[in-house]
Parts: structure tokens; C-alpha cells; sequence
């Protein structure tokens, strides 16, 4: 899981959102949820929202990496020099429903690879779009996206499957 940031500088929106996407590292299936702020409870919402997407197709999200922001950990640093544990509902949420939570170290975008990557497409998806898109209509446009990543494109990672063939051949088995 990661947080995406969409400004009105770099994409064809009418203002500034985030965008929380979601990866299984098996099937390369994506989700993602559009809000106008980054937060606990919206971090908390994407996630419960994703388990059920997810849980759809047959996933169970057992596992959950995300990077060290401060709607996701536990840890708050202050002053640089010293931090302090706060549990946040997050946590909470995942520690009650049994998915483990991992977080990426600091400045290390490549611990979370596959998601990172995930979002290079976005600056291709949005190229040649020329009208302003508000939250739902920009959720609707990134639905079809999804759709046709989850469904349609082949991925060389996958053998030239599509991450939903590659989730059939796991629920054949």
C-alpha cells in the first residue's frame, strides 16, 4: 500500500488529491481509492475497502507493507533525535483482523518496489487527457485503468499473463 499525490501541476485534475493504491505481490492485482487528504481515517477507509475488492477475487490480505508515514506507524519522531510509540487505529485495525503490518525503512522506496512502480504509470495514463477531472470522475477514469492492468495487459513479470490469470492459476490449484 501507498499514497499517490495528484496535483492540478502534473495531472489534468481540478485540484489536488491522493490517491491510496493497493498490490498483491503474487498477482500484481491493483486497487486504488481517491481522497482529498491524506490521513488515519482515510488510510483506515482504503484499506477496509480494499479487503473487501480483494477479498472479491478470492485475496486475503494476510500481509501489509507500507512506507513510515504517519497515518500508517507507530512511531513519531520529534526533534530528530527521539521518537515516541503511538498505537494509531491503522494498526489497531490491522493488528485486530490479523494482517501483519510491515513498514519499509526510511528513504527506501525500493522496499516497496512493485507499488512504487505501479505509480510511474500514472504520469503515461494522464498524457493525453486535456479536461480537469474532479474525485469522481477521477476515480471512475482510474477504475477503467485498473480494470485494464488487472485484466487486460499482459505482464512480463507474469509470464505475459494478466495478473488475473495469474490469480486463476493460484485458485485452480
Amino acid at each position: 500500500m501507498d499514497a499517490k499525490i495528484i496535483t492540478t501541476s502534473n495531472f489534468p485534475v481540478d485540484k489536488k488529491y491522493y490517491i491510496y493504491d493497493f498490490i498483491d505481490e503474487m498477482t500484481r492485482i491493483v486497487f486504488g481509492y481517491v481522497y482529498y487528504s491524506l490521513g488515519t481515517n482515510n488510510a483506515l477507509n482504503a484499506m477496509q475497502i480494499a479487503m473487501k475488492d480483494f477479498g472479491e477475487l478470492g485475496i486475503t490480505i494476510k500481509r501489509l507493507r507500507t512506507d513510515d508515514a504517519p497515518e500508517f506507524t507507530t512511531t513519531n519522531w520529534s526533534n530528530k533525535k527521539s521518537y515516541k510509540v503511538k498505537e494509531r487505529s491503522f494498526t489497531t485495525f490491522l493488528s485486530r483482523n490479523g494482517i501483519v503490518h510491515e513498514t519499509t525503512p526510511i528513504r527506501s522506496p525500493q522496499s516497496n518496489g512493485k507499488i512504487e512502480r505501479f505509480h510511474q504509470h500514472y504520469t503515461k495514463l494522464f498524457y493525453s487527457k486535456d479536461k480537469k477531472l474532479n474525485q469522481n470522475e477521477l476515480q471512475h477514469y482510474l477504475n477503467k485503468y485498473y480494470y485494464f492492468y488487472n485484466f487486460e495487459r499482459h505482464h512480463s513479470s507474469l509470464n505475459s499473463k494478466t495478473p488475473f490469470q495469474k490469480l486463476q492459476k493460484f485458485l485452480t490449484k
